[in-house]
């Protein structure tokens, strides 16, 4: 009887967390803040993943001036970032640092992880968004183009976040 009752509770708890992990995404569309961030992209193909276009922010290189955490910082550690509007709507990185940090008004947090400090003390991060699959007739548009681009990202208040869609455009650098 025991061994039943474990063997029932083992399967209604993967059927939770399964339930929670197909849900998540549909709550993230639903409950979430969409905020708009500069980025670049190039072509790139993945024996394992296939065609995607790989993003890499402008956001990701943080000077000295916006760069507020302590000396030891390691490697994949966490790292907040602070983002601001600008008048067109468009997130720009404000502050980093390994300290939990408050959004005031407009401005969103988000979770980082560090990478490394080059020779030009300038600190190098990463958001987590850097694969989007595109569709099929997206890709090349995407892939091809060498100018920045506006990429869509929603934020949920439970701190998960993805990207909802990348726009071709031309902006002011």
């Amino acid at each position: 009887m025991m061994r039943r009752r474990v063997f029932l509770i083992a399967v209604a708890l993967q059927v939770v967390i399964l339930l929670f992990m197909v849900t998540s995404s549909y709550a993230l569309d639903r409950f979430g803040k969409v905020i708009t961030i500069q980025t670049e992209a190039y072509d790139t193909e993945d024996v394992f993943y296939g065609d995607y276009v790989h993003l890499s922010y402008l956001a990701e290189t943080v000077r000295s001036e916006n760069w507020f955490a302590s000396d030891d910082v390691k490697s994949n550690q966490q790292i907040y970032v602070l983002f601001t509007p600008d008048e067109q709507g468009i997130y720009h990185l404000k502050a980093a640092s390994d300290r939990e940090m408050s959004a005031e008004s407009d401005d969103v947090v988000i979770m980082a992880r560090y990478r490394y400090q080059d020779e030009e003390q300038v600190h190098h991060i990463d958001l987590g968004l850097d694969r989007y699959h595109a569709h099929y007739e997206q890709q090349g548009e995407i892939e091809s183009s060498q100018e920045r681009m506006l990429v869509s990202i929603a934020l949920s208040p439970w701190g998960q976040k993805k990207i909802v869609e990348v726009e071709n455009v031309q902006v002011e650098p």
